[in-house]
C-alpha cells in the first residue's frame, strides 16, 4: 500500500525514520517529506496530490505546528502545512491514523513551540492534538521504536480490511426491481410476470450469503409474501441471512430464511399448513420448476380463482395479511431475531472491531458501514465470521508481525 506519512521534520527526525523502516520492511510504498527534501522543496499542491493517491494517511503530531504556507496572502489562512495536508486526506476519504506524543514523555524545550515564542503556534498544536485526539482516537507513542510498532500494527489493520473489503466483507445488497409488487400484494394471484420477477431475483442472489430488504411502516411488505419469499430463498439459493432495513437504509435486524418461516407459521397457523403442503410434494433443485411448483400451490392454498357462484373463501391471503413492521419481526422471530450490528462510522474497521467480529457467536455478523467519500450514506455487510478470522490470521502472517493486543 502506498502510506502517507505527515508531520513536522526536524522535532521527529528519528520518529518518522524508525517508522519508514518498518513500513517499508512490511513492504509498503512510503511517501514523506523526505522525498522532498531531496527534492528542495515541498510545494503545498504536490503534499496534496501524493495524499490523493496514498492508500492510508498517518499523522505524527508532538508540540510544533508546523510550516504555515500562506502567511503571506490575503486574508493570511492560519493552517499548517500538517493541517492542509490531513483536510485533504479528509476530502478524498482516506484512512486516516493519528499519533500524538505522550504528554509525560520528557522532550527538548527547542522542539517546544510554546519555548520558542512563536505567537499563537502553542495554542494551534494545543488545538490540533485534541481535533486528533477526539475524531480519531489517536494512538499515544514515547519512543521512536514505540511509534513504529504502533503505526506497523494500524497500517497492517488497514491492509487487511483493505483487501477484505473485496474477499469477505461482501456487499449482501440484491438489485429486485419488481420486487414491490410481489411484496406488497399488488397482484393477489401470482401471475407469470410476478413468477418472472421471482425468478430473477432468485438468480440474482446466486451465491449470495444475504439479501437486503427494505422495510417501512407496514406498507411496504405484507407477511405473507415474507414467507413465501423465505419459503423459496431456502429452496434454491445459498442466502443464510435476510437483512432488514429502513427506507434510509440503515440496519434493522436480521434473521435466517429459516427462522422467518419458523416464526410467521408459529404465528400464523395457515402458513404452517401451506408449509406442509409444500412438503407433500416433490421438490426441484430447478428454479424454474421450483418457483412455479411453490407459487402454483400458493394461489391455490391462498388466492384460489373465482370458481361459480361467489362464496367466501375460507383462507384469505388479504384477510391472513399484516404489514411486516421492525416491532413484529422482533415478536415473530424471538431469539432468533438480530437487532445488533457493528455500525462503522469510516470506511474502514477499527481493531475493536475486528475483535467484535472474530469474538461474535454469530456466524454471520451485520455490519452497517458508511459509504466511501464522495459517495454518502450507508451499505449494509454481512461478514463470514469464520472466513474473517482466517484472512485475519493469513494477514498477520504475510505481515510478519508480532501479535500485539487490540485495543
Amino acid at each position: 500500500m502506498k502510506v502517507y506519512i505527515s508531520s513536522t521534520y526536524q522535532d521527529l527526525v528519528e520518529y518518522r525514520a524508525a517508522v519508514d523502516r518498518t513500513l517499508r520492511r512490511m513492504g509498503h510504498d512510503v511517501i514523506g517529506m523526505e522525498q522532498y527534501i531531496a527534492e528542495g522543496s515541498k510545494p503545498v499542491d504536490r503534499c496534496k496530490a501524493d495524499v490523493r493517491v496514498a492508500d492510508v494517511y498517518v499523522i505524527i503530531v508532538a508540540w510544533r505546528f508546523g510550516y504555515v504556507p500562506d502567511l503571506s496572502v490575503s486574508p493570511p489562512s492560519p493552517r499548517s502545512i500538517t493541517e492542509i495536508e490531513l483536510a485533504e486526506a479528509k476530502a478524498s476519504g482516506k484512512a486516516v491514523l493519528a499519533f500524538l506524543l505522550d504528554p509525560e514523555t520528557p522532550w527538548p524545550p527547542n522542539r517546544v513551540d510554546a519555548m520558542g515564542g512563536v505567537t499563537g503556534a502553542s495554542a494551534d498544536v494545543l488545538r490540533l492534538r485534541s481535533e486528533l485526539g477526539t475524531d480519531y482516537l489517536a494512538g499515544i507513542f514515547r519512543t521512536p521504536d514505540d511509534l513504529a510498532s504502533q503505526v506497523a500494527a494500524a497500517v497492517s489493520a488497514q491492509g487487511l480490511t483493505r483487501h477484505m473489503v473485496d474477499r469477505v466483507l461482501g456487499e449482501t445488497s440484491v438489485a429486485s426491481p419488481d420486487m414491490d409488487t410481489f411484496a406488497q400484494g399488488v397482484e393477489i394471484q401470482l401471475s407469470a410476470s410476478s413468477s418472472f420477477s421471482i425468478k430473477n431475483m432468485i438468480r440474482n442472489a446466486g451465491m449470495s450469503r444475504a439479501l437486503v430488504l427494505q422495510i417501512d411502516s407496514g406498507d411496504r411488505w405484507w407477511s405473507t409474501r415474507l414467507f413465501l419469499l423465505a419459503s423459496l430463498l431456502r429452496s434454491l439459493t445459498t442466502v443464510r441471512q435476510v437483512v432488514f432495513c429502513d427506507t434510509d437504509g440503515r440496519f434493522v435486524g436480521m434473521a435466517s430464511p429459516a427462522a422467518i418461516m419458523d416464526g410467521l407459521a408459529s404465528a400464523f397457523p395457515e402458513l404452517d399448513e401451506f408449509a406442509r403442503t409444500l412438503r407433500v410434494g416433490v421438490a426441484s433443485s430447478d428454479i424454474e420448476r421450483e418457483t412455479d411448483r411453490q407459487t402454483s400451490a400458493w394461489n391455490q392454498f391462498l388466492n384460489p380463482p373465482p370458481t361459480g357462484p361467489p362464496q367466501v373463501s375460507p383462507i384469505s391471503e388479504f384477510q391472513l395479511k399484516v404489514g411486516v413492521r421492525s416491532p413484529l419481526l422482533e415478536e415473530w422471530i424471538g431469539e432468533r431475531w438480530v437487532s445488533r450490528c457493528i455500525r462503522m462510522d469510516g470506511y474502514d474497521l477499527s481493531m475493536s472491531q475486528v475483535q467484535q467480529i472474530v469474538d461474535s457467536l454469530l456466524a454471520d455478523v451485520p455490519v452497517q458501514r458508511t459509504r466511501k467519500a464522495p459517495d454518502s450514506g450507508v451499505e449494509l455487510l454481512v461478514v463470514d465470521r469464520d472466513a474473517f478470522a482466517l484472512e485475519l490470521a493469513r494477514e498477520w502472517v504475510r505481515s510478519g508481525l508480532p501479535r500485539s493486543s487490540m485495543r
